[in-house]
């Protein structure tokens, strides 16, 4: 079936289209480097490198572009507080941000453009903006008109600023025409970074860096344009204004995407409410391929609610995959096979139906709940099913370690511990768990089932700087 995704825009689920057919170009707002990253982005750039991953395993060429945004009140702030250099807390903390990113496996971006880079392509947007007559001067800098482009709000279906939306970044003035009008330039402030053009001496504002740079990347129009739900308003209304109206072509974006944000306790996990949890210190508590699955096991629009029961629920459903993996042997039958290629038709369909994860995981688990209790051990194409989804996915351990003389054995003293337990002797029961515990092996005993799978430093979060 062909890809469809939900779109922001119209907010409907429609096919997957292209300017240009077999390629696009992708964008995703990056961070803002003012501190270590959370959880909470972890989530977002967990599910688009999923979403890049299976374009580009669905055959599209992929140009996937996240923007740095390194310069910013937030930076200036946070330096003025730590009395740092704001370049230099903003060169720090993006390289701990692509640090954590390598260790959770998020590997599909191809360009990490920073906003200090494009401030030439920046200045000339606004000039355009000028030009057109949608930008006025104050005493403070320059400002987007919203009154002047009469589709401001069609992405969110609003214009109102609310509480939850990103007043920090919501510019403030007296004289301003509007109440929504925001910065597309901001005048030199002593102890601020500045820079000297065609504007006079400045910085940008938030929004036009992120179009100043996907103009400079892929021109005034592009394939897809992803974030998380909370940058819809104003951000990416923003955004929309300050493209369609420099350009004078729509749409900025052919397709739109937004990901659920992340929660505890119910509420949004941000560091203004200082409920958050690091990338760093998750990955001091669980590894990599664990949070992954949490993340990935829901959908990408949907809210998720991080805590422990979330990352057992998925260690657990994790092992359930990595044991499967350890009873495929070397060959198939007709019937092996045939379920095989039903399944993975399965599990895709499911994906080409707007990235549809938790759905896709439950073809993969009715495949193994099916094939368990069949006569046929797994053979060679179940081996080939779970390397193409774990290339999607990167959250099973494939363990290749062990040859089938080894699980065998381990599947026999399995087996022995078992009749031991039904005829009460758990002392040699326990003896046999030791035993295994000393060769590196785990054993969970289910309702289906004792389950192992081997302990190695694998399964373990990359190894991240401490500061």
């Amino acid at each position: 079936m062909p890809l469809t995704i939900h779109d922001t825009l119209t907010n409907t689920k429609e096919p997957f289209t292209t300017r240009t057919p077999g390629v696009v170009e992708m964008f995703v707002c990056g961070p803002t480097v003012y501190d270590l990253s959370h959880v909470g982005h972890a989530k977002t750039y967990t599910q688009f490198d999923l979403v890049a991953r299976y374009l580009r395993h669905s055959g599209f060429r992929v140009t996937y572009a996240q923007n740095i945004t390194d310069v910013d009140d937030k930076i200036i702030r946070r330096a003025q507080e730590l009395s740092a250099d704001p370049r230099e807390l903003a060169e720090k903390y993006e390289r701990r941000y692509r640090e954590d990113m390598v260790a959770l496996g998020n590997n599909s971006v191809d360009i990490h453009a920073r906003a200090h880079d494009h401030i030439d392509q920046i200045i000339e947007q606004v000039q355009q903006l000028i030009e057109r007559g949608h930008a006025y001067r104050l005493d403070d800098g320059w400002y987007f008109d919203l009154a002047s482009f009469a589709a401001y709000g069609k992405l969110s279906g609003r214009t109102d600023i609310r509480p939850e939306d990103s007043l920090s970044r919501i510019d403030e003035h007296s004289g301003k025409r509007n109440p929504g009008d925001f910065a597309l330039w901001k005048a030199r402030k002593p102890g601020e970074p500045f820079w000297n053009g065609a504007l006079g001496e400045g910085r940008p504002g938030w929004h036009i860096e992120d179009t100043a740079i996907t103009n400079a990347l892929f021109g005034p129009q592009y394939d897809l344009h992803g974030g998380a739900v909370d940058l819809i308003f104003p951000h990416h209304e923003a955004e929309i204004a300050q493209m369609e109206s420099a350009s004078g072509k729509a749409p900025l974006a052919l397709h739109w995407m937004h990901t659920g944000l992340l929660r505890v306790a119910g509420s949004k996990m941000s560091k203004s409410s200082g409920n958050f949890t690091t990338i760093r210190d998750a990955l001091a508590q669980t590894d990599y391929r664990t949070l992954r699955y949490t993340f990935l096991s829901q959908h990408y629009r949907s809210s998720t609610d991080y805590n422990t029961e979330a990352l057992q629920q998925a260690q657990a459903a994790r092992r359930r995959v990595e044991n499967f993996a350890r009873t495929i042997t070397t060959t198939d039958t007709a019937e092996t096979v045939s379920t095989a290629t039903e399944a993975r038709t399965a599990f895709f369909a499911h994906l080409d139906d707007d990235f549809d994860t938790p759905g896709a995981l439950a073809a993969l688990f009715d495949y193994i709940r099916a094939t368990n209790k069949a006569t046929a051990a797994p053979g060679p194409a179940a081996a080939q099913l779970l390397a193409d989804i774990n290339d999607l996915f990167d959250t099973f351990h494939l363990s290749t370690e062990r040859g089938t003389d080894e699980s065998a054995a381990i599947e026999a003293a399995l087996q022995q511990r078992e009749l031991h337990r039904k005829n009460k002797d758990f002392t040699a029961a326990d003896r046999i768990r030791d035993d295994l515990a000393a060769q590196g092996i785990t054993i969970e005993d289910t309702p289906e089932g004792t389950r192992w799978w081997p302990t190695p430093e694998q399964q373990t979060g990359a190894q991240l700087p401490l500061s």
